[in-house]
Parts: C-alpha cells; sequence; structure tokens
C-alpha cells in the first residue's frame, strides 16, 4: 500500500506543477499551487467529500496521496440514497460541504433547487480528456449553459444472479418475477430505478410510463422480494449466504463479487439496461473551493482512475477518462463488462420533470409499504 501511495503521489504532484505551469483543457491553467490547503495562520484546510461509502473516493490510496500533495485532511460525509446526499444538501450542508456525487437525474433536482454552483472547466486539466457525451450533457447545465456537474464514472443496473443456484440461461428481467425465486430476489431501493426497470419489463416508455402499468408490475415483484437494498453491503451479505440468488445490481458491485470469490453472472436484459453517469458538483457557498476543484482533477485523472478501475475488489465503475479505459487491459475491460462493447438498449438516468419524480417516489413509497 505504501508503495501505491508514493506510485499515486508522485503523478499527482508531477499532474499538480503541470497544472501551475501551463493551460489545462479549457485554454487557461489557473489551478491553484502546491499545498494550497494550508489556510491563514498555517493551519491545515479540510476537503469534505459527500458520496457513497467505500465508492473510489474513500480508498486510502486515494485520500493520502491527495492528502500529501495538497497539505490538506480530506474527510468523508456518507450517504445511503441520492435524495438523502440532496437532503444533506438541503439541511445544513450548503457552506459546509465542498464536493459531491450526484447521479445526473440528481445533478438536475439540484440545479431546480440552486444547490450547485457552476464549475469553470477552465480550472481542470482532465476535462478534456472525459467522454464527450457524458460531459456535454443539457441536463448538467444550468440556464446559462453553465456546467454543474464533471462525470466521474458510469455503469450499469443491470441483471445479476448466482450461477450456481440459477442454471439456466437467463436474458431478461423476467427472472426476478419468476415465482420459482420467491423471496429470493434483491431489489436495487431507489425510486427512478426501479420504475425504469419495470417499465423496460412491461415494454413501457422508461421515461414516460403508465404509472398504473408500473405500479401493478412492481407489486407483482414484492413478493419475490426477499429485500431492498441500498449499499453494497446490505445486497452482498445475503447474496454470499445464499439467502438470494437473484437481482438488480449495480456493474461495480458484480465485479468485486467475482473478484472477491462470489460467483455472479452479470447480464444485460433483452428489454434494456439502466445506466447511469455519477458526476462531480460543487455546492453552493463551498467553502474550500479551490481545493474541491483540485479534487476533482484528481479524481478525474489518468494516475487515479487507472488505479481504481483495476483495484477489482472496491467494485469500480467504467472511469469516464477516455485515456484511461482506451488502456485498460483485456482482463480489466472484461471485469467491468466492456469486454465486448456496449449493450444495444442502454437507458440513461436522466433529468426528469418535477412533478414526475415526486410522483415516482410516491408510488415507490407505496409499493414498499403494501
Amino acid at each position: 500500500m505504501k508503495k501505491l501511495v508514493s506510485l499515486l503521489l508522485a503523478g499527482l504532484t508531477l499532474f499538480s506543477l503541470a497544472a501551475c505551469s501551463g493551460g489545462g483543457s479549457g485554454g487557461g491553467g489557473t489551478a491553484a499551487p502546491q499545498n494550497s490547503g494550508t489556510g491563514e495562520g498555517g493551519a491545515v484546510r479540510t476537503l469534505t467529500v459527500a458520496n457513497w461509502q467505500g465508492y473510489g473516493s474513500d480508498a486510502e490510496y486515494a485520500v493520502q496521496a491527495f492528502e500529501e500533495a495538497n497539505n490538506c485532511k480530506v474527510v468523508h460525509q456518507y450517504f445511503d440514497s441520492e435524495e438523502a446526499l440532496l437532503n444533506m444538501l438541503r439541511q445544513g450542508g450548503l457552506g459546509q460541504i465542498d464536493v459531491v456525487l450526484p447521479n445526473m437525474a440528481y445533478v438536475a433536482i439540484g440545479k431546480r433547487e440552486n444547490l450547485f454552483q457552476p464549475i469553470d472547466v477552465s480550472r481542470l486539466e482532465n476535462y478534456g480528456d472525459l467522454r464527450e457525451d457524458i460531459r456535454d450533457v443539457e441536463d448538467v447545465k444550468d440556464a446559462d449553459g453553465n456546467i454543474l456537474g464533471v462525470p466521474w464514472t458510469w455503469g450499469t443496473t443491470s441483471l445479476g444472479y448466482n450461477p450456481d443456484a440459477i442454471s439456466d440461461t437467463v436474458d431478461s428481467w423476467g427472472i426476478l418475477w419468476d415465482p420459482a425465486y420467491q423471496n429470493k430476489i434483491a431489489f436495487f431501493d431507489d425510486h427512478t430505478t426501479a420504475v425504469m426497470i419495470a417499465a423496460t419489463y412491461a415494454g413501457e416508455d422508461p421515461y414516460d410510463p403508465d404509472l398504473d402499468v408500473v405500479k401493478d408490475t412492481l407489486l407483482s415483484l414484492k413478493a419475490n422480494c426477499k429485500l431492498f437494498w441500498s449499499s453494497y453491503d446490505s445486497f452482498a451479505k445475503p447474496y454470499s449466504a445464499g439467502e438470494v440468488v437473484a437481482g438488480s445490481v449495480w456493474s461495480g458491485a458484480a465485479t468485486q463479487l467475482n473478484a472477491t470469490g462470489q460467483k455472479m453472472t452479470y447480464v444485460y436484459p433483452k428489454e434494456g439496461t439502466i445506466a447511469w453517469v455519477d458526476y462531480w458538483a460543487i455546492p453552493k457557498d463551498a467553502p474550500n473551493e479551490d481545493l474541491a476543484y483540485k479534487w476533482i482533477d484528481w479524481m478525474t485523472s489518468q494516475q487515479f482512475q487507472s488505479t481504481y478501475a483495476a483495484d477489482l475488489e472496491m467494485q469500480p465503475p467504467i472511469p469516464s477518462n477516455t485515456k484511461v479505459l482506451d488502456s485498460l487491459s483485456g482482463d480489466v475491460k472484461a471485469a467491468l463488462y466492456v469486454d465486448n462493447g456496449l449493450p444495444e438498449k442502454l437507458v440513461f438516468q436522466k433529468e426528469i420533470p418535477e412533478e414526475t419524480n415526486q410522483a415516482w417516489l410516491d408510488l415507490w413509497n407505496e409499493v414498499k409499504a403494501s
């Protein structure tokens, strides 16, 4: 671990020096100099990051290399749902939290509520290396066209199952509704994902489905559900114990399960696969804006993303940095489920109207409470 941190620190130091001396992808290198983490009177400042627990940014090598390169302290605040992240900001987080990680749909909600500040991408050395089709997206821009989110990783929420328990070939979401697996299914506890999966399976428009059809579809699924999960551990523990044999699951979680000796077959159903992009955003009134920019640049750098993508026990998703993705070995691409290209039917989570979002949330809560 010490050797890994040293190598990452060396790369981060060289990158920081380059950022200080020249232009970034936006035409002007305006990154703060090294050791800018020191505040007035020589006090070491603290960068507060809000993310899912165990999702890459809190890895020891990620935090230690950044702290040493920038003479600062990094602390994480964890959330267990996207809605919880927004509530964290709504209920006192503005002015306290420096950088957060919502997905595309929740950047859009935060935009409506004025929770995020515009990001000057000219201050980000790596911005030009990120996938254009997920960085130049209207859902993460404000009314004036300013960027509110920088893509970090992307992936899918698809269908995973235990091949020792299910020997048949699986190519449909329908396995989750099969009465043979009553009380053996785990389903991701997120209202947008739940509605979109049910709509996709039922043949409805995943962005504008008939909610009566969706509700009936989810209610019929509930009899099979052992649990609704919201974190890797809440899925992995019952899956490893054999209490759960299939479910909707993140691609990164499937990668981690296989890397740690738990068999999981991860497939893209013929009806369609839910896809998501996670973005770094800077909340309004962030107390350490300059460190937040440095953090985003570090998280999207080749040095960090290459290490994270190959750290299969950390459930890595697909990196946004195109140079990293192109350079990955065949084994790593296979572990990330991108060795054979991408599924034909990707249904990306994106901005939905406020009234629609509330209706979906109410529906999902009714299903769970029934």
